[in-house]
């Protein structure tokens, strides 16, 4: 009997053991999942920060862009919407400085930025411009009688004057 009871009381102290290890392994492995819980929270914080640093990003560089524009205008710079490409083929040198001094007269026109190219292969006026190209059509039309509504083909952007 003797035997039993310290059988007995080995086998309650090893289940007790066995229990206290078991905690301890649960209690590691909690500590491990909030380690990993923190860390993700970290990197969603950081992820979000982040995110957050770059939509301010922009919105700086158009609030700059915005004040950059109002300042330009200050002094008078001006910010054509348009260019237009105005093609006379087989044009002399002559007619396209007609057409060049015509446009130079139109409101809507930047005069600084007109561009005339009489080349063996392009004879042509590029132009910076307010509103449309059949806006600038009809302002060029007042201003020269060499462009009129029988020699004249328009796209949005191109003019090709046939003499």
């Amino acid at each position: 009997m003797k035997p039993l009871i310290i059988l007995s009381c080995a086998l309650f102290l090893f289940a007790l053991t066995a229990s206290a290890q078991t905690n301890k392994a649960d209690m590691a492995v909690n500590r491990a999942n909030n380690a990993v819980n923190s860390a993700n929270a970290s990197v969603n914080n950081a992820s979000a920060t982040a995110t957050n640093a770059v939509g301010s990003v922009t919105n700086t560089a158009n609030q700059v862009k915005d004040v950059a524009n109002q300042v330009g205008s200050l002094f008078g710079k001006k910010h054509p919407a348009n260019v237009t490409i105005i093609k006379v083929p087989g044009a002399t040198l002559g007619k396209l400085k007609t057409i060049y001094a015509g446009l130079k007269d139109c409101g809507s026109v930047d005069a600084s930025s007109l561009k005339l190219v009489c080349t063996d292969d392009d004879q042509s006026i590029t132009v910076n411009h307010k509103g449309s190209t059949s806006d600038l059509l009809e302002q060029l039309e007042k201003k020269t009688q060499l462009v009129n509504d029988d020699n004249v083909r328009l796209s949005e952007g191109n003019i090709t004057v046939k003499l």
